[in-house]
């Protein structure tokens, strides 16, 4: 059987705190059935030590790309797919960490015994909570974890989530990101299913990461999140993006309700947060850029 070859690729500013535990996690994978050709790190503007770390490791397969002008991930991630050479691209941020050593192995096996499958997901886990807006996050993030398996199986645009995804090259050098995109990871779920490719959602392929530790990050998360719809529907057609982002009530009732039981002053608190998110949302979604306000707290996962 052939081995797929395949290409790494992040792009990344100011992610000195944790591209060190990225790179190893990604270095100690076993390579069964695929040969990793290549992990390309693009920083795009860093003002740390992001790309210095990255070269510092004693590895040929690191491409350090720097870039001293921010100009947003949206542009960064359509050089990743223009330049890429590889049989199967897997894309990633740079604060996460995968958690076992056939993450890659089982992100990717959708896309090599099926033709049919452009695009897959894999399954973001939070790391255990410091602060207690942290701890309100995970719970919010608790009650959704379930739409990724219970909604068609789990393929849907809920698992689309950009800390882990894999693509085929046929379909990625299809993808243009639009300049002012604001969610890439639903952009390219979109584009897998207009270009008449399927998704496929992998639970098994884990990807450690840290959610927003304050009340002023989870704001400026959070209003990205919500706005993502809106910004779908420029492009592509208003039923398609309904449909995907529809949730059953009595799925959201029953997962929500679970969290309130267990956690009610944390649910009562994020509940609010959230609120306020999606109402700034409505207001801010035409201002939002593909450079967006980082939040920095979820880049140290230790």
């Amino acid at each position: 059987m052939k081995n797929f070859s395949v290409t790494v690729a992040i792009s990344a500013l100011n992610e000195a705190h944790n591209i060190a535990a990225f790179l190893r996690s990604v270095l100690s994978q076993k390579e069964e059935g695929f040969v990793l050709e290549k992990i390309l790190i693009i920083s795009d503007g860093s003002t740390d030590q992001t790309a210095e770390l990255a070269r510092n490791f004693n590895s040929d397969k690191i491409e350090v790309r720097e870039y001293h002008e921010r100009i947003g991930k949206s542009s960064r991630l359509n050089e990743i797919y223009k330049d890429l050479q590889s049989d199967i691209l897997v894309q990633s941020d740079a604060d996460v960490v995968l958690a076992h050593t056939m993450v890659i192995h089982d992100l990717i096996a959708p896309l090599i015994s099926d033709q049919r499958i452009g695009m897959c997901g894999g399954h973001p886990k939070p790391v255990p909570a410091i602060t207690f807006t942290e701890k309100a996050v995970n719970c919010t993030f608790a009650a959704y974890e379930p739409f990724r398996s219970l909604i068609r199986g789990g393929d849907n645009v809920f698992s689309a989530d950009g800390r882990l995804l894999a693509f085929r090259r046929e379909l990625i050098k299809q993808v243009n990101v639009p300049i002012d995109m604001i969610a890439n990871d639903a952009f390219t779920y979109f584009s897998c299913l207009d270009k008449g490719f399927a998704y496929r959602y992998v639970k098994a392929a884990v990807v450690l990461f840290r959610s927003p530790q304050t009340f002023r990050e989870q704001i400026k998360q959070n209003t990205r999140f919500e706005a993502a719809p809106a910004r779908m529907n420029k492009y592509f057609s208003a039923e398609l993006v309904k449909r995907e982002y529809h949730i059953p009530f009595n799925i959201f009732l029953k997962n929500a309700l679970k969290q309130i039981v267990r956690h009610p002053v944390l649910c009562g608190y994020i509940f609010l947060v959230n609120a306020y998110c999606r109402f700034r949302a409505f207001f801010m979604e035409k201002r939002l850029t593909a450079k967006w306000q980082m939040a920095y707290t979820t880049k140290r996962l230790d």
